[in-house]
């Protein structure tokens, strides 16, 4: 029994040159491995590292991925995709502004469930979970939250007046250099 180590011979630098031009011509890999006596393998190897590209190879006119390989679509796309999902986004946007400025219970154990809801109908389980607690917490602590609260506390009310009045003053300082930058200019102007 002899063993099968025969290993094909070498191509010259020329004939792997007109190995090249028959591959880039667009004979196949094992076509160009027949005929000039190498394997498929080799041929192949040595069009992906010198970068053998056929005439017919065209970048961008690739097929497009599967769907299933395809990432998600961002929320941009989908609204184009589905024009009704505008309204969807103005009402969550909404919804989310007035958790955030305008707090009370009612309104977060709503927006929490229906975050719940939403995740556990995209097989999300772990958030939906994590959802129906803070729906669970609010439920429990209804009773011992103010309804007359305020979202801010005086502090904040204090911030905000200091940071309008320092806006204000940034902004009459920019007029002042303004006006007196254009002052010069006129004056330069004249003389």
């Amino acid at each position: 029994m002899t063993e099968s180590n025969h290993r094909p011979p070498r191509l010259t630098p020329e004939a792997w040159s007109h190995a090249r031009e028959d591959f880039v011509a667009g004979l196949s890999a094992a076509a160009v491995a027949e005929r000039y006596g190498t394997t498929e393998r080799s041929v192949r190897r040595r069009a992906a590292v010198e970068g053998w590209r056929r005439r017919d190879f065209m970048p961008g006119r690739m097929a497009p991925p599967p769907p299933w390989m395809a990432g998600p679509r961002t929320k941009d796309e989908e609204i184009e995709f589905d024009p009704a999902l505008a309204e969807v986004d103005e009402a969550e946007t909404v919804s989310r502004f007035g958790l955030l400025f305008n707090p009370d219970a009612r309104s977060l154990r709503r927006f929490a469930f229906r975050q719940a809801a939403e995740n556990a109908a995209v097989d999300r389980p772990q958030q939906a979970m994590t959802w129906m607690k803070l729906v669970q917490l609010v439920n429990s602590c209804d009773l011992r939250l103010e309804s007359g609260a305020s979202a801010f506390r005086d502090i904040d009310h204090v911030r905000a007046a200091y940071l309008r009045r320092l806006n204000e003053a940034v902004a009459e300082g920019r007029d002042a250099a303004l006006a007196e930058a254009a002052d010069g200019a006129d004056a330069a102007s004249q003389a």
